[in-house]
C-alpha cells in the first residue's frame, strides 16, 4: 500500500533548495563514495579464503552461536559452508560480538599454535575490509557511535534503495520544506534520522547486523507532514495492488495509518530485511519535533493555507461563472443567490460587483442600481484592464441617468486619473472641469489637468482649454504659474 501527499506543484517559487541538496549529497555518496565498495568487498573475500582464514574462524563461528544462540541466525548455521564467499565473510563481520571475542583473543588464544599466522592474516583481513566506505559509516546494532548514527542516514544499498527513498525525499521535502523554511527542515530531517536510529537501536540492540539509509530521516518528514498540515484537506495518491487513484483526506488521518503500516509490517515481516522498526521511529520522531515547532508558532503558515485558498479561488471562480450562466439567461434571482454570498466572503472582486451591477440593471431598480455602482466604482483600480471595465460600467449607468452619479472628489480624481490611464482624454476632462467647479484646488487636480495637456497638440484651444483649468481652478497650485506663463507666451 503506498499513499503520496501530491498536492503542491514544483515551481521556481517553491523550489526545495535544502531538500535537493540532500538528494544530491545521497546521490554522491553513492556514486563516488560507495562505488568502490564491491570491489573492496570482493578482494577481502577473496584474501580470507586464500589465507585460510575460513577453516579457522567457521569452527570458531558454529561453536559461538551454538553458546550464544539468535533465532534468526541459528537457521543458517547447518548451510555455512554452502554460502557464497562474500556473503560469509559479510555474515561474520556483522556480528560485533564474535568479532571482539575473537580479537580479544577468548577463541584463539596466544598459546595455540595458529594464532601468530592467523593474527597475520587476520589484520591483513581488516586493511582490506576496511577500504570500504560503507563499513567505515554503516550502523551496527551492538554499538552507539554518534558519528556513525549520522553518517548512515547517507548510505545506501543499492540503486533500488536510493531511488525509492529520493523519491519520497523529493516529494515529501517540497511540502515540508515549504513549510518549515530550509533551516529547519533540515534540523528536523537530521533530528528525526537519529530518532529513528535511535529507535533501531533499542529494539535490536545486540542483533547481528547493521543499519543503513535514509528512510528514517524520511520516515520522519512523513511524521512531520501530518501534524504539520493537521486538519487541512489534502490531495493524496494512493495504490493499493491493481488499483490507484486520487482523493482528498485529512492530513492527520495519515499519521496513524502510516506508523500503523510499519508497526504491522514489523510484526508481521519481521524476517524482510526492512527497517520498519527505524520507519516507526522516524515517525514518531518528525510528529513529536513537528508538535514543537507548531507550539512554538514558527510554521510558514501561509505556505500552508496556500492549498485552501486556491481551492476558495477555484470555488469561488466556479460560482461567478455559474451566475455569469443565469445572467445570460437573465435570471436575476438565480444570479444574487450566487453572488451576494461570494461579495461577502473574501477581499471585494471587481467581477463579482460588476455582476451585481448587472443584476440591478436587468431589474431595473434605480436605488439599487446607484448603490451597486457606488460599490463598483469604490474599488482599486489595480490596473489597465480594471480601468476598462469600471468606464464600461460608468458609460452604461449614464444611459440610463444622464446626470450620473454624485462622486466624493478624491473618488472622483481617482476616476479622471483611470480614464487617462487607458486614453479616455475626453472622459477624464469632462470629470476635472467637474472638479474644478465643485472642489478648486483639490490635491492633484493641477498635476491630472497638466497631464491632460501635454496630451494635447501645443497651441491647440484643446490645450489652452486644460491650462486653462489649471489657472483658473487650481491658482495656488505650483504648476499654475507655468499654466499662466504658457498662456501668455502663446497667441
Amino acid at each position: 500500500m503506498l499513499i503520496l501527499p501530491l498536492h503542491r506543484p514544483l515551481n521556481r517559487a517553491n523550489f526545495p533548495f535544502a531538500t535537493m541538496s540532500l538528494v544530491v549529497i545521497n546521490v554522491f555518496v553513492f556514486l563516488f563514495l560507495q562505488s568502490g565498495d564491491g570491489a573492496a568487498l570482493q578482494r577481502a573475500a577473496h584474501y580470507y579464503g586464500e589465507a585460510g582464514l575460513a577453516q579457522i574462524e567457521l569452527p570458531l563461528y558454529r561453536d559461538w552461536r551454538q553458546a550464544n544462540p539468535q533465532p534468526r541466525l541459528d537457521e543458517l548455521l547447518p548451510h555455512l559452508d554452502e554460502l557464497p564467499q562474500e556473503q560469509l565473510v559479510s555474515l561474520l563481520q556483522a556480528d560485533a560480538h564474535f568479532l571482539r571475542a575473537l580479537h580479544e583473543n577468548a577463541l584463539i588464544g596466544e598459546q595455540d599454535p595458529r594464532h601468530a599466522q592467523w593474527k597475520l592474516h587476520r589484520d591483513e583481513f581488516e586493511r582490506l575490509w576496511q577500504r570500504q566506505f560503507t563499513e567505515r559509516h554503516v550502523l551496527r546494532y551492538s554499538e552507539l557511535d554518534p558519528l556513525r548514527v549520522l553518517s548512515s542516514m547517507f548510505l545506501h544499498g543499492g540503486f533500488g534503495h536510493l531511488f525509492g527513498n529520493m523519491l519520497f525525499l523529493v516529494v515529501l521535502g517540497l511540502l515540508v520544506e515549504g513549510a518549515l523554511g530550509a533551516g529547519l527542515f533540515l534540523g528536523l530531517y537530521l533530528l528525526a534520522g537519529c530518532g529513528a536510529a535511535l529507535t533501531a537501536l533499542a529494539y535490536r540492540w545486540g542483533d547481528v547486523g547493521a543499519m543503513l539509509g535514509a528512510s528514517g530521516a524520511i520516515a520522519g518528514l512523513m511524521g512531520a507532514y501530518c501534524v504539520l498540515w493537521g486538519t487541512r484537506q489534502v490531495r493524496v495518491f494512493w495504490w493499493a495492488f491493481v488499483a490507484f487513484g486520487y482523493s482528498r483526506i485529512t492530513a492527520l488521518w495519515l499519521l496513524p495509518f502510516w506508523l500503523g503500516w510499519e508497526l504491522f509490517n514489523l510484526m508481521a515481516n519481521a524476517g524482510a530485511g526492512v527497517g520498519f522498526d527505524a520507519h516507526a521511529g522516524g515517525i514518531v520522531s518528525g510528529a513529536l519535533l513537528a508538535l514543537g515547532v507548531r507550539s512554538l508558532g514558527w510554521e510558514q503558515r501561509e505556505f500552508l493555507d496556500a492549498d485552501e485558498k486556491a481551492d476558495q479561488a477555484k470555488a469561488a471562480g466556479d460560482a461567478l461563472e455559474r451566475a455569469l450562466q443565469h445572467l445570460g439567461r437573465l435570471e436575476t434571482r438565480q444570479a444574487l443567490a450566487l453572488l451576494e454570498p461570494l461579495d461577502r466572503a473574501g477581499a471585494p472582486s471587481l467581477d463579482v460587483r460588476i455582476a451585481l451591477y448587472r443584476c440591478a440593471r436587468y431589474a431595473n431598480q434605480p436605488a439599487a442600481l446607484r448603490a451597486a455602482l457606488a460599490r463598483v466604482i469604490e474599488l482599486p483600480l489595480a490596473d489597465a484592464a480594471a480601468a476598462r471595465k469600471v468606464k464600461q460600467v460608468v458609460d452604461d449607468y449614464r444611459k440610463v441617468d444622464a446626470a450620473g452619479i454624485d462622486l466624493p472628489p478624491p473618488q472622483q480624481l481617482q476616476l479622471a486619473r483611470a480614464w487617462l490611464r487607458i486614453g479616455a482624454d475626453t472622459d477624464a476632462e469632462q470629470l476635472a472641469r467637474d472638479l474644478g467647479a465643485r472642489a478648486a484646488d483639490l490635491p492633484g487636480l493641477a498635476e491630472l489637468c497638466w497631464q491632460l495637456a501635454q496630451r494635447a497638440r501645443e497651441g491647440s484651444p484643446q490645450w489652452r482649454a486644460r491650462l486653462q483649468l489649471i489657472a483658473s481652478h487650481c491658482p495656488r497650485s505650483e504648476l499654475a504659474p507655468k499654466a499662466a506663463f504658457l498662456l501668455a507666451q502663446t497667441p
